[in-house]
């Protein structure tokens, strides 16, 4: 399996304080956590983690972050052919407040001047694509390039450029946001029918995709055999959510890489993002492929890729046009009884 990630990448500060600080006041700290971020970056993190030959294509700065990064990568056996450094520009970077009484988490994006790739040429054959949505010509260049390889996108904006990518790929897995701002319309959770309103609106945009809708510390919103499903978070002691989604996202682009059908992908996604709460951190919270595995199989059983003999990474999935199921109905909150670990 070849992976190609393709967006934004960061340099995060992360900051643990006791109480989310006071206007005019001042603060002593002890700790702090400096890593690599970003939507593409994260996946690429751990892409390369689980052993994927992971690509990774992007911008950063001139600057001892861009630096960072690089050598983060390069550490990590991410390929960076592909990186390209603006040397007039600085890398984007994020302060990260986490609160240890909440467990909330503040952040504050720092980007004086948004600047992407100019050069997007690839000479690779990936099997799978993932996209954040943050370099939209590079991203619709390799989407075109390479028509057979499964491509999955972060859509965590209903910007006009996200929503036009959206339609170029296989899965779309969404945030809130982006099911929201393509729905009009709301989700309130203590009204389970505005949940099957907003996939239908998303479903309806985008008929011919895989639809996942991200809920943070709901689980993830979906639909298989015509009927839409909620899949409830993994139970941990959570310390920190930063990066759960890019984790989360990432984990289904490996899974849906090997061959697992949706609903396991998404198990082993909902693993994969719930333990990495349960660790400070983004890319530092990335849990090992055999954690995850572990805890799927203590859960439902052997894990196998069940679609492999009809399905692999270079034949795309064909969604078929779902009917939703009737307006009143509520979406399932539960997932099937797990069987026990096979011996």
């Amino acid at each position: 399996m070849q992976a190609l990630c393709i967006g934004h990448a960061t340099y995060d500060i992360s900051i643990p304080v006791d109480n989310y600080p006071q206007e005019n006041g001042k603060y002593y700290l002890k700790d702090k956590l400096e890593s690599s971020g970003g939507g593409a970056a994260n996946a690429a993190f751990l892409l390369a983690k689980w052993n994927v030959e992971t690509y990774f294509s992007g911008a950063v700065g001139y600057d001892d972050f861009g630096t960072y990064i690089k050598k983060e990568m390069e550490k990590s056996n991410i390929k960076s052919p592909f990186i390209e450094t603006s040397y007039d520009k600085k890398t984007s970077t994020s302060f990260i407040l986490i609160n240890n009484t909440t467990h909330t988490r503040t952040i504050f994006n720092i980007e004086p001047e948004e600047f992407h790739l100019k050069k997007y040429e690839y000479d690779i054959d990936p099997n799978v694509i993932y996209i954040d949505g943050y370099e939209y010509s590079a991203s619709t260049t390799a989407l075109n390039k390479y028509q057979k390889a499964i491509s999955v996108m972060d859509a965590s904006a209903p910007t006009k450029e996200m929503m036009a990518l959206a339609r170029e790929v296989n899965y779309i897995l969404c945030s809130i946001e982006f099911a929201e701002g393509v729905a009009g319309a709301k989700i309130d959770f203590n009204n389970p029918v505005t949940l099957l309103t907003v996939y239908k609106r998303v479903k309806e945009r985008y008929p011919n995709n895989e639809i996942v809708i991200t809920l943070k510390e709901k689980g993830a919103l979906y639909c298989i055999n015509n009927e839409i499903k909620q899949m409830p978070p993994l139970s941990v002691k959570e310390i920190d959510r930063t990066g759960a989604g890019d984790i989360f996202r990432a984990a289904f682009t490996y899974a849906i890489g090997q061959g697992y059908d949706l609903e396991k992908a998404i198990r082993v996604a909902n693993i994969a993002g719930g333990l990495s709460t349960s660790r400070l951190g983004g890319k530092d919270s990335i849990p090992i492929l055999s954690e995850v595995i572990q805890n799927y199989e203590s859960r439902f059983g052997a894990i196998a890729a069940s679609n492999t003999q009809t399905q692999t990474a270079q034949q795309p999935p064909q969604t078929p046009k779902i009917q939703m199921p009737a307006q009143n109905a509520q979406p399932s909150t539960k997932e099937e009884t797990p069987t026990p670990p096979q011996a």
